[in-house]
């Protein structure tokens, strides 16, 4: 006598399924596609790219000293602290995460202060 169970998996929603999605989400799905996550370089390069551009038509009012020899370096910049965050993340994230037991089992330190509390008690707010 076999009991077939469905497995966690079978029953979770596809990322782009839209199931238990807010709907202010539904027009960033396409972002998770592998195709996006490869290429995501390319837009700031190319802004990089018009801007440098930009930046040798119109420059500056009152440049950096090294603007004169470097047009755009400010784009330039931009771009490298872009790609530095961005390859950082997961050492950031390693550094500012905290254990699931952070906060405590119990919820609120003080259960007098909980919402629930205050709706029993018949306060409005």
């Amino acid at each position: 006598m076999s009991v077939e169970t469905e497995t966690p998996m079978e029953t979770a929603a596809t990322p782009n399924s839209g199931a238990d999605i807010h709907p202010a989400a539904q027009p960033f799905l396409f972002l998770t596609r592998d195709k996006v996550r490869r290429n995501f370089l390319w837009l700031p390069l190319v802004g990089l790219i018009i801007c440098s551009v930009l930046g040798v038509f119109h420059p500056q009012k009152h440049p950096l000293p090294y603007e004169q020899y470097i047009p755009g370096s400010w784009a330039i910049f931009g771009f490298l602290v872009f790609c530095g965050v961005g390859l950082c993340a997961t050492t950031f994230a390693h550094f500012l995460a905290r254990p699931e037991s952070y906060y405590g089992e119990g919820g609120l330190p003080d259960p007098e202060d909980s919402l629930e509390a205050s709706e029993a008690k018949g306060d409005a707010t």
